[in-house]
């Protein structure tokens, strides 16, 4: 209970995660309508594709959550969620707080409520569990709260060596809405991804520098290893961490998952008591210290004010936004108002190269504003551009927003730390305009004041 409540308060934060929000409002949409979407309803960008959305039942019962716990609550169970694992870990890792501790602390580095981090306690489960039964029921579980599952019989083989249990672990992948093609569509973005068409930091390499924890425990688990060598049942342990090391050296989202299956696997290391609860108190503390414990969302990381103003305005419209600002502005406006696009890239691949060309040419980006019939934009904050005078030749800067919502088109009628809101002014009535605009403001200038 002392550790599961160390954890907990360590881990208490904001959420900061982009896609938690089209999570929940995709989970209301299914509680809703009582189906599954075929296509995506919520974004007017994307492909008119089916949607194989195989973490659906996160989303409902995240909706369900939040229905009863508030946003604020959310954070909290954010927290509640990573010392339960962790505290699993514990008691399935022979009770080794010291290991239990460092990967608690890696893992914290990219964790957030959403399905890859409920899918750290699958991987916890399929390592530990033996009878085929409880294989079937974790791959059953695991693929219709994230794709990740199709590493669950990998982990079957490995860690029992029996047919049985690979075999049920195999068939019970099959149970979704979605069946085989459930399996194939993570596939199919990892190929996306490896296109270079796009750039995701969660796809991104773990760099040395950004996560040093990671490499440090893969070296140490490469020399535990090596000295216990001699040790019985040793292989299928190295080879099922390594595969957890390659999949997080690899791509910065499968960190959790290493850092969940570390304790499991590491030979078990001669260290006195004393020294390794110093060493796990002072992993936890680390954690605790530097981490953000506020409740509720990061307002640094969404535009809650200025989204908060363009409700109370009430302007109709389509919406512009980057795709990191989609999920929140989904769950803020859905069904009244659809935005231009969020971030699951796989149901973007037509738009995510209009959308590239468009910011680099300012007739294309018109056209592209045109298409999508934007008369409302949440824009995030962007470098300033360099401009050069005609007439004197001179090279200087101006702020992006001017460049990309010029005034004589567009009226800013909200801004904060996350973001700015701007009204096509063509599509509204000039006395509504001038009811709103924020005159005599750009609000890079402000916001660095």
């Amino acid at each position: 209970m002392a550790l599961f409540v160390a954890l907990a308060l360590a881990a208490l934060g904001p959420i900061r995660n982009y896609d938690f929000f089209w999570h929940l409002a995709t989970g209301r949409w299914i509680v809703e309508h009582r189906a599954l979407p075929l296509t995506d309803p919520f974004a007017i960008a994307s492909d008119r594709v089916e949607w194989i959305n195989g973490e659906w039942l996160f989303e409902v019962v995240a909706y369900d959550a939040q229905e009863i716990v508030g946003l604020l609550g959310m954070s909290v169970l954010r927290a509640l969620l990573a010392a339960s694992i962790f505290t699993i870990v514990f008691f399935k890792s022979r009770r080794d707080l010291l290991l239990t501790a460092i990967a608690f602390a890696g893992a914290m580095q990219t964790f957030d409520l959403r399905p890859s981090s409920v899918a750290l306690l699958f991987v916890v489960l399929a390592i530990t569990a033996r009878r085929w039964i409880a294989h079937a029921i974790i791959a059953a579980l695991w693929i219709n709260i994230h794709p990740s599952a199709i590493l669950a019989p990998g982990i079957a083989t490995l860690s029992t060596r029996r047919a049985t249990p690979v075999i049920a672990s195999a068939l019970a992948l099959l149970i979704n809405p979605y069946g085989w093609r459930a399996l194939v569509a993570p596939l199919e973005l990892m190929t996306f991804v490896r296109s270079g068409a796009f750039i995701n930091a969660e796809w991104l390499p773990s760099l040395p520098a950004q996560f040093p924890l990671l490499y440090l425990c893969v070296l140490g688990a490469a020399i535990a290893f090596v000295v216990r060598r001699r040790e019985e049942g040793t292989w299928w342990r190295v080879l099922l961490l390594a595969g957890f090391a390659f999949l997080a050296l690899r791509h910065v989202r499968n960190q959790g998952l290493f850092f969940a299956a570390f304790p499991l696997l590491m030979p078990r290391l001669e260290i006195r008591r004393a020294i390794a609860f110093v060493g796990a108190a002072l992993a936890i503390a680390l954690v605790a210290l530097t981490a953000d414990h506020r409740l509720g969302i990061a307002p640094e990381r969404f535009p809650v004010r200025a989204v908060a103003r363009l409700k109370t305005i009430g302007l109709p419209g389509n919406l512009y936004n980057p795709d990191q600002f989609g999920g929140f502005l989904i769950w803020s406006f859905y069904p009244q108002r659809r935005v231009l696009t969020d971030g699951r890239n796989e149901l973007h691949r037509t738009f995510i190269p209009e959308y590239a060309h468009a910011r680099r040419d300012q007739r294309a980006w018109r056209a592209l504003l045109a298409k999508y019939r934007i008369d409302l934009a949440v824009d995030e904050y962007r470098p300033p551009l360099p401009v050069r005078d005609f007439v004197t030749g001179a090279q200087t800067t101006m702020p992006a927003s001017l460049a990309y919502w010029p005034q004589k088109d567009w009226a800013l009628i909200a801004f904060d730390d996350a973001g700015m809101v701007f009204a096509r002014r063509a599509a509204f009535a000039q006395a509504t305009i001038e009811k709103w605009e924020i005159r005599g403001v750009v609000p890079e200038n402000s916001r660095r004041k």
